[in-house]
């Protein structure tokens, strides 16, 4: 479902993980809203304190709390990186703490 939402600046458009969803980068796309009784005319919407996010790759929406979303570093959100049985990475990804 779609939802409503304004952007949030506090999560700039990086890949981030959320407590619950191992293996998975989501990206924010703002801060959910919902319309109260006075939005017919005043086109206002309220924040619910919870955050939309769609997965990589994906545009359906999911809501989570923000305290559930933890940033990816770059290296574990790169869409050619593969880990190996040792959890080492074989890729072309930026160096760790970038």
């Amino acid at each position: 479902m779609k939802r409503h939402y304004e952007d949030a600046l506090e999560y700039p458009n990086n890949a981030y993980r959320v407590d619950g969803y191992s293996g998975i980068a989501w990206y924010v796309r703002g801060w959910e809203t919902e319309p109260d009784e006075d939005t017919e005319w005043s086109g206002c919407e309220n924040r619910t304190g919870k955050l939309v996010c769609t997965m990589v790759g994906d545009d359906r929406h999911f809501t989570f709390d923000p305290d559930a979303m933890h940033r990816m570093a770059r290296r574990a959100a790169s869409s050619r990186c593969t880990s190996n049985a040792q959890g080492g990475h074989r890729c072309p990804c930026p160096p760790a703490g970038d």
